[in-house]
């Protein structure tokens, strides 16, 4: 049986998965007048190059015998992912800003953007699975997964099952809170990368770069170590933590920026008035 606990936890997640994301959409196109052509462009910053070119290009690699050999050396393999997911979504990230949204680079739509590609990636990579999760959950304390899912997976379905009962009920929430800080890290890259279109600094792309390497690079290699999963998640938030910073930061650099630019132009009229 799987404990009550842990589909309870399960299914925090999960509202918190796709609730998060919708909320800070709602927020941002209702209070701050973001575009919802933001989001989806967002949406779309993770879609085609992660799940619809990188992801289908590692599985590929996989299959070859040089990319095996990376593959068990734990700092090539990690460095080769972290640096990878790094251009991949950066760049889809700057395509988007350049092209798609190149008639509404406010700063407004650069969070936007982000909750888009980050709530996007959330549902994809934890939001559906833990539906899964739930749906197998509920039926093998029912009574049912052996005659409807299990014929159908195989030998994968024992090892569904025993994950699903070993597993401790809190490691279901630290995907949910995983995710809030992916997401938070998604929002500081997102304008980051808004900023470096709309200065035409391609140097802030290249950070962005570095930066999405740098996250995901300690996380992949802590994770072959063997290290605990706490671990990680201690230095995701940190990372999270620098991102809502940097976000809150330029936020209040914008708000200065447009007093500035109003008390300018009251000026010029008041002098022209004279």
């Amino acid at each position: 049986m799987v404990s009550s606990l842990s589909i309870v936890s399960m299914l925090v997640s999960t509202i918190v998965v796709f609730g998060l994301p919708m909320s800070l959409a709602i927020i941002f196109i209702r209070r701050y007048g973001a575009s919802l052509v933001a989001v989806g462009v967002g949406v779309l910053g993770f879609l085609v190059p992660q799940v619809l070119i990188r992801i289908p290009a590692l599985q590929w690699l996989s299959q070859q015998p040089f990319y095996q050999q990376w593959a068990a050396q734990p700092w090539l393999i990690g460095l080769f992912l972290s640096l990878t997911a790094g251009l991949f979504e950066e760049t889809g990230r700057w395509i988007g800003f350049r092209y798609l949204l190149r008639n509404r680079l406010q700063f407004k739509n650069g969070l936007a953007y982000g909750v888009g590609h980050g709530g996007f990636e959330a549902i994809f990579l934890v939001g559906l699975s833990y539906i899964n999760l739930i749906t197998f959950s509920l039926m093998i304390n029912n009574g049912t997964f052996d005659s409807l899912v299990a014929p159908q997976l195989g030998l994968a379905a024992e090892q569904i099952r025993t994950q699903l009962i070993s597993t401790p009920s809190y490691l279901y929430l630290v995907g949910g809170l995983e995710r809030v800080f992916a997401i938070a890290i998604q929002l500081g890259l997102s304008v980051l990368v808004f900023y470096s279109v709309k200065r035409q600094k391609a140097g802030l792309y290249w950070l962005a770069v570095l930066l999405h390497t740098l996250v995901n690079l300690p996380a992949v290699l802590l994770s072959s170590m063997g290290i605990g999963i706490l671990w990680i998640e201690l230095w995701v938030a940190v990372c999270a933590g620098v991102a809502v910073w940097y976000v809150i930061h330029s936020h209040r650099r914008e708000q200065q920026a447009s007093l500035l630019t109003s008390s300018t132009e009251i000026g010029q009229n008041s002098v022209n008035a004279k």
